[in-house]
């Protein structure tokens, strides 16, 4: 008898550790996925972020050629109030001159 009682608590525990190991086996199956899932979405966010750096790198380079026009917008204005700003000065001188003329012509009469 004593042996009996040997066998059947051992089968009882085999029994015991036979299911525990089915289901840390259905455990690791299913973090094995899981970790597949976490490849898969690190895979995916990898390709948006090199998507998005591709994005901002357009973005920059249009951009840059933007303020490249600016800059030539700017150089055409600022040359333009140059030419004015020379006439508008030009303007003023040859009426101060008319005037000072005159003035001298009507005090040497």
């Amino acid at each position: 008898m004593p042996t009996g009682t040997r066998r059947g608590p051992h089968r009882a525990c085999a029994m015991g550790c036979q299911e525990r190991l089915a289901f840390l086996e259905g455990k690791v199956d299913t973090m094995s996925d899981l970790r597949n899932l976490i490849v898969e979405l690190r895979g995916d966010m990898n390709g948006r972020f090199t998507d998005v750096n591709g994005r901002f790198t357009e973005l920059r380079e249009d951009m840059n050629r933007r303020f490249i026009d600016m800059r030539g917008d700017v150089k055409g204005l600022d040359q333009k109030v140059d030419r004015q700003f020379i006439w508008l000065v030009g303007t003023q001188l040859a009426l101060l001159l008319a005037a000072v003329g005159a003035l001298l012509g009507a005090y040497y009469r």
